[in-house]
Parts: C-alpha cells; sequence; structure tokens
C-alpha cells in the first residue's frame, strides 16, 4: 500500500471530520469524541494493521506519515490539530498491536523485566498468557497489586514508558507512594482518596471507582492521572488512564458557559456568581467593596447608523478597553447586558473606585470611535458607581445603588460619571 494512497486517505478522513471539532484557544474540542475516535481507528485498521506483523508500520514510519501531509499540505490550524490528534492515537494503538503481536507470538514469553522478583508462587503458564494478553491490548498504564501484601506484581510497557518506573523501583506500594507522591501533603490526601475508593468498591462489591491523582514521573514531571481499579480475587488491576485532554475539555466546556460569545469576557451569569461570593466576603470581613455599572452612549442611534456589524464591532473593542484598563487580578469585568458592563472591584472604596471609573472613562474616550449621535461626536460611556463598607446592604440594593447612579449620569447629558449616595 503505497504512501500516496494513505496520504489521501488521511486527507478525506480529516476533511470529512473537521466539522465535528472546534478549536477554542488554540485547544481542541472533539463534540462526538467516541464516533471519531471509532472512525480513526477504522482507517487506522485499514492502513496499518496488516496480516502479517512483520508486513505493519514501524512507529516511526507513522510519524513520518503525517509529518509529510503537514509539511507538504496547506493545513489550516483547526485540520492541523486533527492531525496532531489523529498521530497520537495511532501511535497508541500501534503500541498496542505491537504488544500484542509480541507477545501472542509462540516462542515468546512474558518479559520477566516486568514481573515482580518478589513473586512467591510463580503464575501458571496460562495465567501468563491471560495478563499478557489484558495488557497489550490496552494502551495505557496497568500495574497489578496483591491487595494482601501490597506487593506490585507486575506492570505493563506503557506504565514504564509514561511514568519511567519499573517493577524493581516500585516493588510495593509503600514505595509508589513515596516515588509518585513526594509531597508529603499531597500524598496523603491522595492515599485518603484512594482509601475512600476501595471502600466505596469494598461496599458496593464494584470496581474501583476513578478519581483523578497527580503523579510524578521519575523524571520529576508530573501528570494527571484518572486512576481507577479492577478486582481479581486478592488482586487488583491499577488502570491509569491520562485526564489532561479531559480535563482541558472541560475547562473549556466550563470557560464556555461563563464567556460572553461577543465581547469574549465574563457573561451575567458568571457576574452573579461572582457577586454573591465577593459581597459575602467583604460583609463578612466588614470589608470595602464597589461596583462599577457602565452604558455605552446612544448605542442604539450607533446600531441604526452604522448597521449591528460595526454595533458588535464597538462592544467588543469597548469591552476589552475596559477589561485591559481594570488589571488587578482581584478585579472583575463582565457584559451585564445589552450594551451594558460591569466592574466588581473587591477591597476598593469609593475614592478607588472613582479613580477606576476615570481610567476607563479615558480608555474609551482614545479609542476614538466616531459616533456622529453624541455631543463629542465620539463614543462615550456614562457610569455609576457604587461602594459600600456595610455589613447591614444587601447585594440587591448594592446593585440598585450602582444603577440608579447610572440613569442619574445619564440625565446629566452622559459621558460622565456619578457616585450613588443615600442622600
Amino acid at each position: 500500500m503505497n504512501h500516496a494512497y494513505k496520504i489521501n486517505k488521511i486527507r478525506s478522513f480529516v476533511e470529512q471530520n473537521k466539522h465535528q471539532v472546534n478549536l477554542i484557544s488554540n485547544k481542541l474540542l472533539i463534540i462526538n469524541l467516541q464516533e471519531l475516535k471509532k472512525s480513526a481507528y477504522h482507517l487506522f485498521y485499514e492502513l496499518i494493521k496488516l496480516k502479517h506483523a512483520q508486513q505493519a508500520q514501524s512507529h516511526h514510519q507513522i510519524s513520518d506519515l503525517f509529518n509529510l501531509i503537514k509539511n507538504t499540505t496547506e493545513v489550516l490550524s483547526l485540520e492541523m490539530k486533527l492531525l496532531d490528534k489523529l498521530e497520537h492515537w495511532w501511535l497508541e494503538w500501534y503500541f498496542a498491536l505491537q504488544m500484542h503481536e509480541q507477545l501472542s507470538a509462540e516462542s515468546k514469553e512474558m518479559p520477566m523485566s516486568f514481573l515482580s522478583r518478589s513473586t512467591l508462587n510463580p503464575m501458571r503458564k496460562h495465567e501468563i498468557s491471560h495478563y499478557a494478553k489484558l495488557f497489550s491490548v490496552l494502551p495505557m498504564p496497568v500495574c497489578n497489586v496483591c491487595s494482601k501484601t501490597g506487593d506490585i506484581i507486575r506492570v505493563n510497557q506503557r506504565f514504564v514508558d509514561v511514568f519511567g518506573y519499573t517493577v524493581e523501583d516500585v516493588p510495593n506500594l509503600h514505595a509508589w507512594w513515596k516515588k509518585a507522591y513526594p509531597d508529603p501533603h499531597y500524598r496523603v490526601q491522595a492515599q485518603n482518596l484512594w482509601s475512600e475508593a476501595l471502600k466505596k468498591a469494598k461496599s458496593s462489591n464494584d470496581d474501583i471507582p476513578a478519581n483523578n491523582y497527580t503523579v510524578a514521573r521519575s523524571d520529576g514531571t508530573q501528570v494527571v492521572m484518572e486512576v481507577s481499579g479492577i478486582k481479581i480475587g486478592e488482586e487488583f488491576l491499577a488502570v491509569f488512564k491520562d485526564a489532561t485532554e479531559r480535563i482541558e475539555a472541560e475547562d473549556i466546556l466550563r470557560d464556555m458557559a461563563f464567556l460572553d460569545s461577543l465581547t469574549k469576557i465574563a457573561n451575567r451569569r458568571r457576574f452573579d456568581e461572582k457577586l454573591a461570593h465577593e459581597f459575602d466576603k467583604a460583609k463578612e470581613c466588614e470589608g470595602a467593596i464597589s461596583l462599577i455599572i457602565i452604558d455605552v452612549d446612544f448605542f442604539k442611534q450607533f446600531n441604526d447608523r452604522y448597521g449591528h456589524l460595526a454595533g458588535d464591532s464597538c462592544l467588543y473593542e469597548v469591552a476589552q478597553t475596559i477589561a485591559s484598563t481594570v488589571n488587578r487580578p482581584e478585579d472583575f469585568v463582565a457584559r451585564y447586558g445589552g450594551e451594558e458592563f460591569v466592574v466588581l472591584l473587591p477591597d476598593t472604596d469609593k475614592e478607588g473606585a472613582l479613580f477606576i471609573a476615570e481610567q476607563i472613562q479615558k480608555a474609551v474616550e482614545a479609542l476614538a470611535i466616531v459616533h456622529e449621535d453624541t455631543y463629542s461626536g465620539f463614543l462615550s460611556v456614562s457610569m455609576g458607581v457604587n461602594s459600600t463598607a456595610s455589613s447591614q446592604d444587601d447585594k440587591v440594593s448594592f446593585v440598585k445603588g450602582a444603577d440608579n447612579a447610572l440613569y442619574y449620569a445619564k440625565d446629566q447629558g452622559r459621558n460622565c460619571i456619578a457616585l450613588h449616595s443615600e442622600s
């Protein structure tokens, strides 16, 4: 099967499946992971897994194949990410295929270097064959542990490749805990989490449930692994699955849920949560907290005169300008709705809030966005500010105070800042 055929098949796969993926913050988000992975495996099986083991492609040839596609074709960033993902899967599957072919050959036994030398009762040949096959078809780290003694009986090649530890390095769980979790405080957390998982498995007479653990490799680097277990008599198999991709996808989805799609700052939902947290914190500590509500002056007229695309661009620029002006880590900027934005300033009194509002006003003026329906001929904003150091105020009245100040600023002719006062 020549290279040109394989390249065309892979290109065709990417073209047909790119609609199933999105590229957000340079990270690939796959809409239907299982279906895409299944299709990718079918293509892998067709192009890589041949009838005779000696004809199978090496992992170097797989990498060379993908590098050839990337270097000889004009590939968009989304397609490049999809190619990277496809290559990663194929290398994993090739590893499993290679291990399976090696271990199923009649002349081969399971490599004894992956068996604990402290095993008192050597396994029967059919048991070795059973575990060897199981280990080979799992393209993820696996280790076999004696439940009673804590001895690590065997690990697979993938375990050694990912973590850098052999059975000689971690002959038992005591050694594993110390090497994989060198920080004593985190080690206690990891051990407690694993103990809870064991209790759940015992009470439900089921497998050991999965949890995330940050594992230290032999070279000192760390990786987040989803670790679960399968009980087999007096032993259990600990199965490690790289959780990085899943966690990144969850982070992206969480960010999407709290991100305003137009302005790329936080949305109203996220503001409501942040306000509840920061206001309760300020109330508990009897500290100051301030809020600025910002309204783009005569925005409806801007939309009517210049069109909705220009209006969208205007809102994006204003939002990003506000966000870049408010630069303390604890400060928070969000789109409140329509052409309104909010700035939440923890540990900030009214003087500090007014200073920030003035900086925002200057920054928006510096954009010099033409708006013929304003008095100045350029885009401007009106702002209402409210600050509180009183533990008696509630969130609703706090926001209402800033809103009332905003209406006052608009009544005064706009392009100005008003501070809420009880009087």
